[in-house]
């Protein structure tokens, strides 16, 4: 299911396709399917309790949200957004995705010595993590 690369305003990682904004708005307001879930978390291939705290969703949550099919649009845009990093890390490491799978969830010295999925748990951390992808590809070494 995963494909390598970023697909519009949607993410390959989710099995989110959508090169269309309002598309994927709807998508996100109408809630994203449980199965992004599980495809994210076998793209990165982390546990799912792991995922599930990067995401802020509580594992009493989770079940519901596994029963009901579906996520809240504002845990759809916390997932979407960790999708995006993924698929901008599997960029940066050009289509390797256990090297993209390593450097997400290592330690990285310029993040504070956490690991880029850790620190991308809000939305500033995920902008920073999107801004040090950036430098790495243009070569500015953190």
């Amino acid at each position: 299911m995963l494909n390598n690369e970023v697909i519009g305003y949607g993410s390959a990682s989710l099995g989110v396709r959508a090169d269309d904004l309002n598309a994927i708005i709807s998508e996100i307001k109408n809630g994203l399917p449980y199965s992004s879930f599980e495809a994210l978390r076998k793209a990165v291939g982390i546990p799912q309790k792991k995922l599930a705290e990067i995401i802020n969703i509580n594992h009493r949550t989770l079940s519901r949200r596994k029963k009901e099919l579906k996520f809240q649009s504002d845990e759809s845009e916390r997932l979407l957004r960790i999708g995006k990093i993924v698929d901008r890390a599997i960029e940066l490491m050009e289509g390797n995705i256990d090297m993209a799978k390593s450097w997400l969830t290592e330690s990285v010295p310029a993040l504070g010595g956490k690991t880029p999925l850790e620190y991308a748990d809000t939305e500033p951390g995920a902008h920073e993590v999107i801004t040090l992808i950036g430098r790495l590809e243009h070569g500015v070494f953190s």
